[in-house]
């Protein structure tokens, strides 16, 4: 639905009032200080006063942009714009204002989960005189809230006090402020659920939790680290194979970053880092900061130093980042294949290598599986005191946390099946036996290319053979068809 819409004359804020008598007092200064200059003539006087108030009277251009998230600018506008002049209100029963302009009704949902409408377009500000507008748009390639119009030229503070209230409001007080988003399109973050986060199992080793305290600190105790001296920012990477719980690490980050006051951008696409970053840079200072997560790092900081790729350091690197309160969590499955500068510190600060289950945390992940209360709240499994042997069979044979989920569902199955409710432990050795047979499979290549065969294909291929052989085979049925025709 389209309306107009106009702020009303009536109802006008004090502050609107305030802005008007302080430009009356400035102007009677200015007045009274050049009527007791004895050398200007009293027609002089008058007629500098006259040109002044047309000059004031006159209509100026309104002009300014803001790097911000689209409903977030326009959120933050509204409000900076009310704090000014009062509720905007649709002007549908007054008939239309000047010419064509609308308003499009956006809607929005706040930090606390409301949603609201909130207009986007062209808005009439009647109680700055007949005529004064402003048009607000949204420059999804540059990611920026673009506000145009015209007002009196008394007026411009005023405006120009918009302006400035709406960045604040957006670096300080962001509708993302203690939320997760994730970003598919970087002009329309989404707000994410976090909710089923805490119900999914994570085993950490000693060394892993003693490996993520400089973010725990960060996040946990802001205001002790910059009193430290600790700056916020900081960079750090999950590396390890498929199944060692990377994400799911990331994400137990982010729910306790939420419960911490900070909030939490999941990108999506890697190739969006750079512009993300200095998205950020916008909101760092809602809550304590933001924590972004990028998986697959690898994707854009592989190869040779592109433009892209550059884009990237620089922004990590440049000073309009440095005192960002942004937390980087990057991760990778192939460490190898990243360029090594991307890795140097204050970049990447520390690398956290994820990888298969330990004895220890094999037996306590073991243990944590059976850990299942019934209906009427008692554990419906029983572990043996000493289930040793298994946890160091599941250490041996290299099973990530990923693979161990699906290996204790598989045991508690057989338990089911078999009315059992005391773990035997021989079940998890039979399961990850299961496992490696499997992986065995999945990698068994294609034979049917013998190596000898598969070396000649090869071979040509390097040496350009296959491609000179197809050159004289078109050579050859063009002398072909030549001879046929003579």
């Amino acid at each position: 639905m389209q309306e107009e819409l106009n702020v009303p004359t009536v109802g006008r804020t004090n502050a609107l009032k305030r802005k008007r008598n302080e430009w009356e007092r400035n102007m009677l200064e200015q007045f009274a200080e050049m009527a007791k200059n004895p050398r200007i003539s009293y027609p002089d006087f008058i007629k500098a006063c006259i040109d002044a108030d047309k000059q004031n009277h006159r209509m100026s251009r309104v002009h300014f942009d803001l790097l911000c998230f689209r409903d977030d600018g326009i959120y933050q506008l509204n409000e900076a714009i009310k704090a000014v002049f009062g509720t905007v209100v649709s002007n549908e029963e007054k008939g239309p204002s000047a010419g064509d302009q609308t308003v499009n009704m956006v809607d929005i949902t706040l930090a606390d989960g409301t949603r609201i409408k909130a207009p986007y377009g062209d808005i009439a500000l009647d109680s700055l005189g007949e005529g004064s507008m402003i048009s607000i748009n949204y420059n999804t390639t540059e990611h920026k809230l673009v506000v145009e119009g015209k007002c009196p030229q008394m007026y411009m503070a005023i405006m120009d006090g918009i302006k400035d209230d709406t960045k604040q409001r957006l670096t300080k007080n962001s509708i993302y402020r203690r939320q997760a988003i994730s970003i598919t399109d970087i002009n329309s973050p989404e707000i994410m659920d976090l909710s089923s986060i805490d119900k999914e199992m994570m085993v950490l080793s000693k060394k892993t939790t003693y490996a993520l305290n400089p973010i725990r600190a960060r996040i946990e105790r802001p205001e002790d680290c910059v009193r430290s001296g600790i700056p916020l920012k900081y960079g750090c990477l999950l590396a390890g194979g498929y199944g060692t719980g990377k994400t799911l690490l990331a994400f137990k980050v982010a729910k306790m970053a939420i419960e911490n006051g900070w909030m939490f951008i999941y990108l999506k696409e890697p190739s969006l880092l750079a512009e993300t970053l200095r998205m950020a840079k916008t909101v760092d200072r809602s809550g304590h900061g933001v924590v972004l997560f990028l998986e697959d790092v690898d994707q854009v900081t592989r190869g040779d130093r592109d433009a892209a790729m550059q884009d990237i350091l620089n922004t990590l690197d440049g000073g309009d980042t440095k005192d960002m309160n942004v937390i980087s969590i990057f991760t990778t499955n192939h460490i190898e294949l990243i360029e090594p500068t991307f890795l140097r510190g204050k970049r990447v600060s520390k690398i956290i290598t994820l990888g298969s289950l330990d004895q220890e945390t094999a037996e306590e992940f073991i243990r944590r599986s059976m850990d299942i209360l019934g209906e009427d709240g008692q554990p419906m499994y029983t572990v043996p005191e000493d289930i040793s042997d298994a946890a160091a069979y599941v250490a041996e044979n290299g099973i990530v946390p990923a693979f161990m989920t699906d290996i204790m569902e598989a045991v508690k199955t057989s338990m089911v099946l078999n009315k059992e409710t005391t773990l035997n432990p021989d079940y998890i050795k039979y399961e990850v036996d299961e496992h490696l047979a499997h992986v065995a499979l999945s990698k068994t290549k294609d034979m049917s290319k013998t190596p000898e065969k598969a070396y000649v294909e090869s071979s040509k291929k390097a040496l350009g053979i296959e491609a000179l052989e197809s050159q004289i085979a078109e050579i050859a049925d063009g002398v072909k068809e030549l001879v046929d025709n003579m």
